[in-house]
């Protein structure tokens, strides 16, 4: 076990040489066990449902870490030649980082376009115990949905389009659109050897709670589905989210080597 303690940025490099900004959440005590976090399309490590669970997940004992993919926040490299396997990738390479420094993880988190990318690392990562999806849809390619078919045909037959996300300009390329009509949930779930829980809210407007109806029934069991009452989709009330991280701690502790 590491002597890193309490909570403070570190620099991760991911298989291509880029520097990516993550943030290490570490108990008092010894981890029971680590959780990796994967934050919404677009946004950085610091988005309030990321930060929030991983202060709530200290008091079981659960350290974390999250990080800014390739091109977001404060990590190096172009955001516009990312996808979702260019994310997995960044993920794995943090997961290598904290075998190496801390522990392996053994939770995996995602919210909304993160909760893909937890899904398809956990057969990366060995030691992965658990996934968690948060407002998760059930394909990468919701995104052009959620920009609209405008945009799309910029993509098809531009090569690419700006877009905002949380106040932040990105520009997207027609690879990304690509390799997210080429993404198959079936295969993803197919291929997931531990527990999920999947978590949604049913007011969710921007990722309806079909998706979350999807992602169930494809999985293998040990599998749950829960509602979040009260939430939009980013968590952003202070109750849905204590109680999405407080709910996250509760279910992931069975999981834990020693729990």
């Amino acid at each position: 076990m590491s002597v890193l303690k309490g909570s403070q940025n570190v620099t991760i490099c991911n298989a291509n040489g880029l520097k990516l900004a993550a943030r290490l959440e570490l108990p008092d005590i010894p981890p029971r066990g680590m959780a990796m976090i994967a934050p919404a399309f677009g946004c950085t490590k610091e988005i309030l449902i990321a930060s929030r669970t991983a202060r709530r997940l200290l008091q079981y004992g659960i350290g974390s870490l999250r990080l800014d993919f390739t091109g977001i926040g404060q990590s190096e490299g172009d955001f516009s030649m990312t996808n979702l396997d260019t994310q997995v990738e960044d993920f794995v390479s943090a997961a290598d980082w904290l075998r190496q420094h801390v522990a392996a993880p053994n939770i995996l988190i995602g919210h909304s376009f993160g909760g893909l990318v937890a899904l398809n690392a956990c057969h990366s990562i060995p030691e992965s115990r658990a996934c968690v999806t948060i407002a998760t849809p059930e394909s990468p390619a919701h995104v052009l949905e959620i920009i609209g078919e405008d945009k799309t045909r910029e993509i098809m037959q531009g090569g690419a389009t700006s877009i905002e996300v949380n106040r932040q300009p990105y520009v997207l390329r027609r690879q990304f659109a690509d390799h997210a009509r080429q993404f198959r949930l079936h295969d993803t779930m197919q291929r997931l050897r531990v527990p999920v829980l999947i978590m949604h809210s049913p007011r969710d407007e921007m990722v309806p709670m079909r998706h979350a109806h999807a992602i169930f029934e494809t999985a293998r069991h040990p599998k749950s589905l829960l509602a979040i009452e009260d939430a939009d989709h980013m968590v952003s009330e202070r109750p849905a989210a204590e109680f999405v991280a407080s709910t996250i701690g509760l279910w992931g502790m069975r999981y834990l080597t020693d729990g």
